[in-house]
């Protein structure tokens, strides 16, 4: 009787398609790292350019503000991009959730600056340079919020919207207050009054749900999508 000896299942090789799918699920876990460094990187930078810019004045934070804007922009696509390819290209499931959390703390920061915005504007002791940049760092920071949201599929901003229109409403009962009340110099109530629109406009988008953003988001899903694909037939 010939007897063959027959190999335990647990002694045979990995083949080459499951080598494949770990060096994948190792691709999703550093992309996932790196994304949240840099996001990480960039909120950081980002709170401390506000704090030099609320903190110390608008003048003494100049110096050297446009290597730090673009330093922060940088961290922030990096984040945006590798948080983008783990998601649509590697499937990363925990990525998605970490991502709408931080989107959450971009809300809270945004309302923060909405605040303490609306009190400077109260005390009509600014000039027209600190008026632009109160508006740039609020709309950057809406600008990162919305970055954030388009990155997963399916996500609902409207839920966003709800504290940002209440601000406005407080700002609108602010103005006349103020205007009405109070012996106001009405040479700021245009900056009030654009500052007001551009806060309610943006949170009514936001709460309409009208599908601005979704051919923007078609086209990073469409261009993602054929690039999963492309891997997934590699593997």
């Amino acid at each position: 009787m010939n007897h063959h000896k027959v190999s335990s299942p647990s002694t045979q090789p990995r083949n080459g398609r499951g080598k494949k799918v770990s060096q994948r699920g190792l691709l999703s876990i550093v992309m996932l790292a790196v994304s949240m460094g840099s996001l990480g990187i960039a909120l950081l930078g980002g709170a401390r350019l506000v704090l030099d810019i609320f903190g110390e004045g608008l003048m003494n934070s100049l110096e050297g503000m446009g290597a730090k804007v673009i330093v922060v922009g940088l961290a922030y696509i990096v984040g945006w991009l590798t948080a983008m390819i783990a998601i649509r290209v590697y499937g990363n499931l925990v990525l998605p959730m970490l991502i709408n959390w931080i989107t959450w703390g971009c809300l809270l920061g945004v309302c923060a600056l909405y605040l303490l915005t609306l009190q400077r504007l109260y005390g009509q002791e600014y000039d027209l340079a600190h008026y632009w940049a109160y508006l740039l760092v609020i709309a950057s920071g809406l600008g990162a919020m919305v970055g954030l949201h388009l990155i997963i599929e399916n996500h609902d901003l409207r839920p966003f919207s709800i504290p940002l229109l209440i601000i406005s409403m407080f700002q609108l009962g602010l103005i006349v207050f103020r205007y009405v009340f109070t012996d106001a110099d009405p040479s700021f109530l245009w900056k009030d009054i654009v500052f007001f629109f551009a806060m309610a406009v943006f949170s009514i988008l936001m709460l309409a749900h009208i599908g601005i953003l979704e051919p923007l988001r078609t086209q990073f899903t469409n261009y993602f999508d054929r690039n999963s694909t492309s891997i997934r037939m590699k593997d």
